[in-house]
């Protein structure tokens, strides 16, 4: 067992502090969001008259009521929030199924194409095979499909039944939602102000001629650091008050949004330590990316695209359980990170399962959303317009309205999934003990899937 563990500072109602962290992260949130908001002030008192314009173009009645864009906010909200409930119930209704749809689906997306291009003559063999890397999705895709149905199917089992129970936990907190909604929005925010502050304080690199000089531009790169961490914080602590909801939950107990909220607090210095790290191999990739772009050869930048890509996909892999195992334990973020990869290389093959067969799952319940949202479009247009070419454009906007629920839902069911992992995996080792909130049905399902899986190790 740990010596400190987050249901027993829920139980006393006593969590951890760090307010001098909290201090200094609100200078830092306070002073970029004071700045992008002058900066857009000054824009749009600058450029009123073109963005009437524009409004008027888009729709008269907006331009004269602007108000009317935060109603369609809000109720762009609400439906995102309704889309999710109503994702978590096929969740848990059908579990594992979504796996074998999403491996379908995806075989059928990556051969399906190249099967066209042969039927309709735009490639040969000669020429398809003269252009192999094309055919790397689809034999991987193939080749995970198939330890999918043999080798992996006990614990493919397994996923299906986190599966399901994270569709549960979703509809039993409602809460675990509302963090990361919150990144969601404040994404496009914090993307808008560091837009609106690049504009009206640094215009020359708007020119595309512009030569990046340090000793003039020093302020794109702080603008660009600070832009980082307080994005990349952002989700953090929304990652960590999901992930506490979502432990205090599985450990039996009942919390509610300020729980997570006060736990996501008591590790704040962790999170920004986590944050700073995550800010400096960001750079990283910006610089490789950059300098590869600058390569006269197509290898040199293929190079440095895929090692941009690799340290991405390595940093992501090695914090995998880190921000639940520092709210759980109460870690700091070196402590939480050697935890996380542990658990990682111990298994390795249930975090891959989730990132290539539990994603595709997911990605089916998003793409519903999409054809949804399409189908809903397309009958508002013939409705209203009754012309075709209106009605598929109205189609396609809806279909872009449709990123918003599809990417809450793959969110936060991808943090209570990780989440419910983690604690599956530290119960087994002995770590957890005493009263979860794994159904007695589930919980067989789930032993009966492990004590298969270990065997076939």
């Amino acid at each position: 067992m740990t010596s400190v563990d987050l249901i027993d500072y829920h139980k006393k109602e006593n969590y951890p502090s760090h307010k001098g962290a909290i201090a200094g992260l609100l200078i830092v949130f306070g002073g970029f969001i004071g700045l992008g908001v002058y900066a857009l002030l000054n824009l749009y008192q600058m450029h009123l008259a073109e963005i009437t314009a524009i409004l008027t173009i888009i729709s008269p009645i907006l331009a004269d009521n602007i108000w009317l864009l935060g109603v369609a906010l809000g109720g762009i909200v609400l439906l995102c929030v309704g889309l999710g409930l109503g994702a978590s119930m096929a969740a848990r209704r059908l579990g594992g199924t979504l796996i074998y749809i999403g491996a379908l689906f995806m075989n059928i997306m990556t051969w399906g194409i190249l099967v066209v291009l042969l039927a309709t003559g735009m490639f040969t063999i000669s020429t398809l095979l003269a252009a192999w890397p094309i055919l790397i999705p689809g034999i991987f895709t193939l080749f995970i499909t198939l330890l999918l149905f043999t080798v992996f199917k006990d614990r493919v089992r397994r996923a299906g039944e986190i599966i399901k129970l994270t569709g549960q936990v979703t509809l039993d907190e409602k809460g675990t939602f509302v963090p990361p909604l919150l990144t969601m929005v404040f994404t496009l925010i914090s993307a808008v102000l560091f837009a609106a502050i690049l504009v009206f304080f640094m215009p020359q690199i708007l020119d595309p001629n512009h030569e990046f000089v340090l000793e003039t531009d020093w302020g794109y790169i702080v603008g660009i650091v600070v832009y980082l961490f307080v994005t990349i914080f952002f989700y953090n602590f929304a990652y960590s008050t999901t992930s506490a909801i979502t432990y205090i939950y599985m450990r039996g107990e009942d919390p509610g949004l300020g729980d997570g909220v006060k736990a996501s607090l008591g590790v704040l210095g962790g999170l920004v330590v986590l944050s700073i790290m995550s800010v400096i191999v960001k750079l990283i990739q910006i610089v490789i990316r950059a300098i590869s772009r600058k390569s006269p050869s197509a290898i040199g930048r293929g190079v440095g695209q895929a090692a941009s890509g690799i340290i991405g996909w390595v940093w992501m892999l090695i914090n995998y359980f880190t921000i639940p195992a520092m709210v759980a334990e109460e870690l700091s973020a070196g402590k939480a990170i050697k935890r996380s990869a542990g658990l990682v290389r111990k298994n390795f093959v249930d975090v891959m399962i989730k990132e290539t067969a539990v994603r595709w799952g997911f990605g089916v319940l998003g793409f519903m959303m999409f054809i949804g949202f399409a189908a809903f479009g397309a009958l508002f247009g013939w409705i209203y317009t009754g012309d075709i070419m209106l009605t598929l454009i109205i189609a396609l906007v809806f279909m872009v309205f449709a990123a918003l629920p599809a990417t809450l839902v793959l969110r936060t069911f991808d943090i209570v999934y990780v989440t419910l992992l983690y604690v599956f995996i530290r119960r087994k080792e002995g770590d957890i003990s005493g009263k979860t909130a794994i159904p007695a049905g589930m919980t067989k399902e789930l032993d009966r899937a492990y004590n298969k899986a270990q065997g076939s190790r």
